[in-house]
């Protein structure tokens, strides 16, 4: 019999969570264990068709606003009456995993709490959400974080947590010269220095402070390319400041593209001021593709896996952040990926102890 785990995100597009979950559901048994998917918005998603062409599902409950708190709760029982094969219901979504693990206890589920992020959104948003899920360390029957810090931040210091790591399919990462020089033709990057970027428009991942670097960097070298990969609500408003900057012939926006892979062998500079930051896929996909990595200092430190990485001040202005774009170029690239597998990155290693896991909870 197989068994179907039910994951909860926002959406399914191609954010860390979202590309971990997935890359895990590419390399379990599915023979054993299905994934089908929870998501809080009826546009669709980017991994929606993949998810059923794999043997998912995707239900969708409304978006979560408080003022629709009851209705909310409503539709998350009616879900959970209506498919009782769930045993086991796993929530990534961190604004309102409180209520989800309320409903799936009140209907009698396992569940689990995961943990993505170090601190909430700032401002007024993130205090409610601080609020909602004031006891979710107490709520969950299991506890999971992609790292110490993020299970610090969700679930305090001093309860228990697992540390799952977020592993990428390595050998997809891995440097190849021939990839670099078909993707650069492709994007028409020619002899240029290329900055990349592969994150979701919003406040958290600091858009508009990295168009100030890139800003700054250009008018002493203007031999730069930027390269912005990614959907989000933000992302007319980081087009506006490109336009208004007068920068817009060098900064290239691919929305959500399925080829991160291979966009990360022909960029030069991985580059992610986030305000705060779990230990994000993105920066071991970069460091697997052999790329040196710029991280705000905000960033947990166990992103960095390979001497390729280093962490910048985000309250310093733009000065720190070019020094180090200048120092960083030119370098040789290198193939990394048993250094990736060796810390315990390897995807196929995440899937296996997930899998266990489950099908241990539900003997």
């Amino acid at each position: 019999m197989t068994e179907r785990i039910l994951h909860v995100f926002g959406t399914l597009n191609r954010g860390g969570a979202e590309t971990l979950v997935m890359n895990i559901y590419r390399n379990i048994d599915r023979s054993k264990i299905q994934f089908d998917f929870v998501v809080h918005h009826e546009e669709e998603g980017a991994y929606e068709e993949e998810v059923r062409k794999l043997g998912g599902k995707v239900y969708r409950v409304p978006n979560y606003k408080g003022t629709n708190h009851f209705a909310y709760k409503k539709a998350w029982d009616k879900l959970l009456k209506d498919h009782p094969e769930y045993k086991i219901v796993h929530c990534h979504k961190e604004s309102i995993v409180s209520l989800v693990m309320d409903e799936a206890k009140k209907n009698g589920r396992i569940a689990i709490a995961h943990s993505h992020n170090t601190q909430n959104i700032p401002g007024f948003k993130g205090k409610v959400m601080d609020v909602l899920n004031k006891n979710v360390d107490a709520k969950a029957d299991y506890r999971f974080a992609c790292s110490v810090d993020a299970g610090y931040w969700m679930f305090g210091r001093d309860k228990d947590f697992t540390v799952i790591d977020n592993g990428i399919e390595v050998e997809n990462f891995t440097y190849n010269p021939d990839i670099r020089a078909k993707i650069r033709e492709k994007l028409g990057f020619s002899d240029k220095k290329v900055l990349g970027h592969i994150a979701r428009f919003n406040k958290q991942k600091n858009h508009s402070f990295l168009i100030d670097i890139f800003a700054d960097l250009i008018k002493e070298n203007d031999d730069y390319l930027l390269v912005l990969a990614g959907v989000g609500d933000l992302k007319d408003e980081i087009e506006n400041k490109v336009k208004d900057s007068g920068i817009e012939d060098k900064v290239i926006f691919l929305g959500s593209i399925g080829y991160v892979n291979e966009l990360l062998q022909a960029i030069d500079i991985f580059i992610l001021p986030s305000l705060y930051e779990g230990l994000a896929v993105s920066t071991i996909e970069a460091q697997a593709a052999g790329l040196k990595c710029l991280l705000a200092d905000t960033i947990d430190r166990n992103s960095k896996i390979t001497d390729l990485v280093e962490f910048i001040p985000i309250d310093g202005g733009t000065r720190p952040w070019i020094e180090e774009i200048h120092k960083a170029l030119p370098y040789q690239r290198e193939d990394t990926s048993e250094m990736i597998k060796k810390a315990g990155f390897d995807i196929r290693e995440t899937a296996e102890k997930l899998s266990e896991f489950y099908l241990n909870l539900i003997k």
